[in-house]
């Protein structure tokens, strides 16, 4: 990814709606090493958020990454803190303002693969409530003590 392509992400990936709710005023700087270098910041005041290809220097923290480790948190594919853990990211500054940043990355919304709702859909009704008949038997007899099948299950 280059510069400009990383900034647009991070435009499409913060949610404007929920910058709303935050009352604090939060500014954080993102410098970006490797490939697409460069530097932006992100500034929630007043409820808006404002997204621009400068640095910034009154900043409440200032995060170092490479464009491709911010593509992975923005995507959910990792959290900021596996990427500080693992020394791709760096914070400096306040940690509750970068909390409060990526807190607006946008949730992907998770459909179901086809393959979880087929198989959901081929389990006829009468077999899972036979089932679910047949475990409630189970735990009727767990609870006879003098039943050969609850004393296997118990031991």
């Amino acid at each position: 990814m280059n510069y400009e392509q990383i900034v647009e992400l991070a435009k499409k990936s913060l949610d404007e709606a929920a910058a709303k709710e935050i009352k604090e005023s939060t500014a954080v700087e993102f410098d970006i090493y490797g490939e697409g270098e460069g530097a932006f910041y992100v500034q929630i005041s007043d409820g808006k958020l404002l997204i621009e290809p400068y640095e910034y220097y009154d900043r409440d923290a200032k995060i170092i990454i490479t464009g491709d480790e911010l593509e992975k948190i923005i995507k959910g594919e990792k959290t900021p803190e596996q990427s500080i853990g693992e020394g791709i990211m760096m914070l400096e500054g306040d940690a509750n303002a970068a909390i409060r940043l990526f807190s607006l990355v946008k949730k992907a919304s998770k459909k179901p693969s086809a393959k979880k709702e087929t198989a959901k859909k081929s389990v006829p009704k009468a077999i899972a409530k036979k089932t679910t008949k047949a475990e409630k038997e189970i735990v009727e007899m767990t609870k006879k003590p003098k039943n050969k099948v609850a004393k296997d299950i118990i031991k």
